[in-house]
């Protein structure tokens, strides 16, 4: 399932209140954008809410800003992404905490010791290697998102269509033959044309999002 923020605009703004530098606003507002629905998607799929999960997005962005200068983007010690993950899972986990404090005062009978709040984090909390799987998942999904979008500027409508429904999508090809009104061979005309654009997008999206901005650093 694909997490969408219902407040992207507005948490968007306020993030953007707190670090804006007139001289890079363009530049945060497009780090925003990039990398917003990966962080949100992480901490909806660790159980927070949706108010919660935008807290940790903007909390994690803020964090990521004021110590940007400090990741050296070099692909054999770590990338962004685990970096972003990293912080990601932090403030997670340290939003859960608070969470379960929170439900031990409220929650009448359940056992309100510090021992018992951490029990229960641990049992909510899906781990290092849980999250690590996650968030290539999610980084994946991005990534796609991010390549069709480019694809889709360049290609014509149609060509697009078809390559989305048959090569994305996975429609069966006689689906696509009737929605589009095409043939089996302008499909697959289309499959081969546009999935190279496609490919080649894919692996700047990837360039493009594993390299912290040096424009905003």
């Amino acid at each position: 399932m694909k997490y969408s923020n219902p407040h992207l605009a507005d948490t968007r703004s306020s993030m953007l209140r707190k670090i804006r530098d007139p001289k890079y606003s363009a530049a945060w507002e497009r780090f925003f954008d990039q990398y917003a629905e990966f962080v949100f998607a992480l901490a909806r799929r660790s159980g927070l809410q949706a108010a919660d999960a935008d807290e940790v997005l903007q909390t994690v962005l803020i964090e990521v800003a004021k110590n940007i200068s400090t990741f050296e983007y070099n692909p054999e010690k770590g990338k962004f992404r685990s970096w972003l993950a990293t912080c990601a899972h932090r403030r997670i986990t340290d939003l859960l905490r608070v969470k379960y404090r929170r439900e031990s005062r409220e929650v009448g009978g359940l056992d309100r010791s510090e021992a018992h709040t951490e029990f229960i984090l641990r049992q909510a909390d899906p781990g290092p290697d849980q999250f690590k799987e996650m968030a290539e998942e999610e980084w994946r999904a991005l990534v796609k998102s991010m390549a069709l979008r480019k694809t889709k500027a360049t290609a014509s409508p149609k060509q697009f269509g078809l390559f989305h429904a048959y090569a994305i999508e996975e429609w069966p090809i006689e689906k696509v033959m009737k929605t589009y009104d095409a043939t089996r061979d302008q499909i697959y005309q289309a499959k081969r044309r546009v999935g190279k654009v496609y490919a080649a997008a894919a692996r700047e999206a990837e360039h493009e999002l594993d390299a912290p901005h040096a424009h905003v650093r």
